[in-house]
């Protein structure tokens, strides 16, 4: 007897409003991409994650979750790579298995010669978070993270078992990630203020004489630091809320003033809500 096998999906029947919370992810994430590919494969993993979750296969939408929030990681990971690169190298050394570190940073892990932020996926997720002592973490949260991890786990292999079914465990899950992902986002504040404070201070990005080339303080701030820098909306708020009077004393100080006005305006164009600007910005 010929057996007949469904072949449509059979998940169009399931209609659930998405929690509006998964798009908060999109702050801890870069708001201009250099590579396509890297917007389209996050795009791809938040459309995956709200077919899931609107269709009641929570399971699935979980183990997308737990994927957005490791690239918030690996993103965040890239500003100690231009903050320390060199006591990043010595910790990817130290952790690399089989003296790995040149395959690392090797062509076959790197885009046009630099890492991105799938160069930190050959590590194991465990230790890729031991990476997060560099901004100083602690054991609380070092454990907290261990913890998502091994959670993940009971649920990443074809075990034959469904145990997140309901939208109240799923949408825990998501508060879970976003409440620790902030946690770490905080550990990367000084950093984050320390490589915008050299960056303004480098006669080559701000003196007018100079300037990268640049004419424009708008097309210059966007290029030259936000997307080369993969900076997020909420690293962009460190950002325009630093003390630039720091560098008052340099030469050039108005050219980085009107640069960290440019950063500021283009801070606001990204919100919806309007935003109170700090007397440098105003």
């Amino acid at each position: 007897m010929e057996e007949i096998y469904n072949t449509e999906p059979t998940y169009i029947d399931y209609e659930h409003e998405v929690n509006e919370d998964i798009y908060l992810f999109y702050e801890y994430l870069p708001v201009l991409y250099k590579d396509q590919n890297e917007r389209e494969y996050i795009q791809t993993l938040f459309k995956a994650l709200t077919l899931s979750y609107s269709n009641g296969l929570y399971q699935f939408a979980y183990i997308q979750l737990h994927m957005i929030f490791m690239v918030c990681i690996y993103y965040l990971l890239l500003q100690l790579n231009f903050s320390v690169p060199e006591e990043l190298e010595k910790a990817i050394y130290y952790l690399s298995k089989d003296n790995r570190a040149k395959d690392f940073y090797g062509s076959s892990n790197t885009r046009n010669g630099e890492l991105y932020f799938g160069s930190f996926a050959m590590l194991n997720e465990s230790d890729v978070f031991l990476l997060l002592k560099i901004a100083g973490m602690d054991s609380d949260l070092q454990g907290e993270l261990r913890k998502l991890v091994e959670e993940r786990n009971k649920y990443a292999h074809a075990n034959g078992n469904i145990t997140i079914t309901s939208q109240a465990t799923i949408d825990e899950r998501i508060s879970k990630y976003l409440n620790t992902l902030e946690r770490v986002q905080r550990l990367f504040k000084p950093i984050i203020e320390e490589v915008y404070l050299n960056i303004l201070a480098n006669p080559d990005f701000s003196d007018s004489e100079e300037r990268l080339g640049y004419y424009d303080d708008n097309e210059q701030i966007q290029e030259e630091f936000i997307k080369r820098y993969y900076l997020s909306k909420k690293e962009l708020n460190v950002c325009r809320k630093t003390n630039i009077n720091k560098l008052s004393d340099k030469e050039c100080f108005g050219d980085m003033r009107n640069l960290h006005i440019a950063l500021c305006n283009y801070y606001k164009s990204l919100s919806n809500d309007e935003v109170e600007l700090n007397e440098e910005c105003a």
